[in-house]
């Protein structure tokens, strides 16, 4: 079982006197059934599982009235079950964006602190029509991705007093120790081919076969390929699937804007923008804005219809352009397609620590991949060191387009000029 972050905020919510409905967001593949399950043998006597998308035939517990004596009556008949244990029974429906009126029964089930329920959905964006995303007045919101770095660290065997030593070594600004730098940095070229999604990272570190992690990363994308399938009509999936698969492509160009005409010859926003909102609203990508002005708040200088999209996780990219980036990545190439893996891994971490993504472009030479809000100062950072044309244009942000901050990220070790940081890749999971 991988050690997770979530744990922390589903200990919190079960040591509550009077505990909401726990609503679990996240995408295909996180691991949200096996954490939760985990977390049922933890702490209850028994776990009543319904789920809307493999056992359609559960919505049928709740077609009829959602009072509790009915309920009850409703899962012991349709489950042949008694375990429904009054205070020592965690009822968990998942999927549940395909059972509306579950989520309505959910509310019954906590009256009283009778019974601990926990909603969970992949899609939950998928038809905002039919299912609202936005956690109700009795509902607590908690998210899971895949793993980020620090917890990929974690089911490597990487201790919490080694992340602590490097922290501090991040927050005084003094170079990590040679050796601890070393292999946090073959982690990260591994985290970059690997990803984060829990089977892929397991049965890497059960085998350490790259082979395998990648049919395990496109057996996952065909999940999410028939989930595009499952949620939509023809003529809407199709789009979206053109959207979705046309990513590596437009990733792997020097300018990752995301362009319509890579999608399909003379494509346009009015053809394909509400395919990639879906994509975005069922928690299938990341999206970057364009800056206007370097300026905060971000919000309001953005340009919402030039942007990038990513992967939620860089292994899905990876998977995708095969054996020839996975040997680049792990021999040190980080620039292996224009960057694409490594500018993906960042975008997605920046955005596991809750950031939201944008980028500054004015030309072909004065670029920034992201542009962050960092300690009240406007921050750019770029992953692409070796690239002095980037080196260029922080030099130019500084002296002509008020950047308070840098930050390069690099194979080396921790240095700093000024307001000119230099932090190792890993060193993402503090910022």
């Amino acid at each position: 079982m991988l050690k997770r972050k979530v744990e922390t905020a589903l200990k919190k919510w079960k040591q509550q006197k009077s505990r909401d409905v726990l609503f679990l967001k996240g995408p295909k593949g996180v691991g949200k059934t096996t954490l939760i399950e985990q977390f049922a043998k933890e702490n209850y006597k028994s776990l009543i599982y319904l789920n809307f998308e493999t056992n359609p035939i559960h919505k049928s517990i709740f077609f009829s009235s959602l009072d509790m004596a009915t309920l009850t009556k409703q899962i012991t008949l349709k489950l042949r079950t008694s375990k429904l244990i009054p205070h020592e029974t965690l009822i968990f429906l998942d999927e549940i964006h395909l059972s509306p009126r579950a989520r309505l029964a959910a509310k019954t089930f906590i009256e009283g602190n009778r019974f601990d329920c926990i909603i969970a959905s992949s899609y939950a964006g998928a038809d905002i029509d039919k299912f609202d995303p936005t956690p109700l007045e009795h509902e607590t919101l908690v998210e899971l991705s895949s793993l980020d770095f620090e917890e990929f660290l974690w089911a490597n065997g990487v201790s919490e007093k080694a992340i602590s030593d490097v922290y501090e070594h991040f927050t005084a600004k003094k170079a990590i120790p040679p050796a601890l730098h070393d292999e946090l940095i073959e982690l990260f070229k591994e985290y970059l081919v690997i990803g984060g999604m829990p089977e892929v990272v397991n049965a890497f570190i059960n085998n350490h076969d790259f082979r395998e992690a990648g049919k395990i990363q496109n057996r996952i994308l065909r999940t999410y390929e028939k989930g595009i399938a499952y949620h939509l009509k023809k003529t809407d999936r199709n789009k979206v699937k053109m959207c979705f698969d046309s990513l590596p492509a437009q990733l792997v160009k020097e300018n990752k804007k995301f362009q319509y005409g890579v999608v399909e010859n003379k494509g346009n926003a009015r053809k394909f923008e509400s395919s990639i909102l879906w994509l975005h609203d069922a928690d299938m990508v990341n999206i970057s804005f364009q800056l206007e002005d370097l300026k905060m708040p971000f919000v309001a200088n953005a340009r919402y219809d030039i942007f990038k999209i990513y992967f939620k996780d860089v292994g899905l990219l990876t998977g995708q352009l095969g054996p020839i980036a996975q040997q680049e990545i792990i021999a040190g190439r980080l620039n292996v397609y224009n960057y694409a893996i490594l500018e993906s891994a960042i975008a997605e971490l920046l955005a596991k620590r809750g950031r939201r993504l944008f980028y500054y472009t004015k030309s072909t030479a004065l670029s920034m991949e992201f542009v962050i809000d960092y300690n009240n100062k406007v921050t750019a950072f770029s992953a692409n060191d070796a690239d002095n044309t980037k080196a260029k244009a922080m030099i130019s942000l500084f002296e002509n387009h008020n950047l308070e901050f840098g930050i390069e990220l690099t194979l080396d070790n921790l240095s700093v000029k000024g307001n000119l940081h230099r932090y190792p890749l890993y060193c993402i999971m503090f910022i």
